[in-house]
């Protein structure tokens, strides 16, 4: 066994052909840097898993395996499992632990070949131990997929401790949220203190009798409605998006969709994107110069 990973080291350090992902686990190193940051982080826990069949991967790993939307940038090529002691791993081990009671671990579940925690306490564990903005995501496509918010907020009486964060999370989840980018565009709003938006709403332009859906809206205090759009570079240039469309035709389309929202009683819209959102601050400035209330 030595001899082999001897030898592996040395195909990954002498001709770069392998990468070391943590200590003891090599890939290839073209086929590693193609995958997505989830698949990467699915294959450390499936090979993982092998070594040490009584794991429980928590946290992204688990929410990867069940499919939730979360942030692509959490995932750090180490894999989180949950254990019920609070002693941590040594450094560089590739492996985080989180501290989760006996009696929560018990509901397991294998996901793509990965025993994992079930949704419900994958949410609960990332919402402790992830951001706010990276934990929103997570609830919401949960809560979209059918889970019940009673369910997590059972799940919280068996955790125990402080809970503060998880409550946080909770009272703004929302399962109308369409996708991930969207819950983080109102995880950053909330983050800056902004009112919340209704999700999804439909409006109708009397002059096209057609229906238009928006991400965001707010009512201000005077009655005017403000509606925010989540701009995606996708919408341009994805054929599945944008129809085939040309560029100039799409950004036609959005000037027509812009003067129906106003015909149908919108005072004012505010696009944003992804750089933006992330920033944090490009679009709080948007939202406070569209006069959007701070609560």
């Amino acid at each position: 066994m030595k001899s082999e990973v001897a030898a592996l080291h040395r195909r990954a350090t002498d001709n770069g052909e392998l990468v070391r992902v943590i200590p003891g686990f090599y890939a290839p190193r073209e086929y590693w840097h193609g995958l997505p940051p989830p698949e990467r982080t699915l294959h450390l826990a499936r090979a993982v898993g092998k070594e040490h069949p009584q794991w429980v991967f928590a946290g992204t790993v688990a929410a990867a395996a069940h499919g939730l939307e979360h942030q692509w940038v959490l995932h750090d090529d180490m894999i989180t499992i949950a254990d019920a002691r609070r002693r941590g791993f040594r450094a560089g081990s590739g492996v985080r632990r989180l501290y989760v009671p006996d009696r929560c671990r018990r509901s397991v579940e294998t996901v793509n070949g990965i025993r994992v925690t079930n949704v419900v306490q994958t949410v609960l564990d990332c919402a402790r131990m992830l951001a706010f903005r990276h934990a929103l995501p997570i609830a919401d496509s949960a809560l979209a997929r059918g889970v019940k918010l009673d369910e997590l907020l059972a799940g919280c009486t068996k955790l125990g401790g402080d809970m503060r964060k998880v409550m946080r999370v909770l009272k703004h989840a929302d399962g109308a949220s369409e996708n991930g980018g969207e819950s983080l565009c109102r995880a950053v709003m909330i983050e800056g203190g902004f009112m919340v938006p209704s999700l999804q709403v439909v409006f109708y332009d009397p002059e096209s009798r057609r229906f238009y859906r928006v991400d965001f809206m707010w009512v201000l205090p005077d009655g005017s409605i403000i509606v925010g759009e989540f701009d995606g570079a996708e919408k341009y240039f994805n054929p599945q998006m944008t129809g085939r469309r040309s560029i100039q035709a799409t950004v036609q389309q959005e000037r027509e969709r812009e003067a129906a929202l106003r015909r149908a009683g919108v005072r004012g819209i505010v696009r944003f994107t992804y750089d933006e959102v992330a920033d944090a601050t490009p679009l709080w400035n948007k939202l406070a110069q569209a006069g959007i209330p701070r609560t």
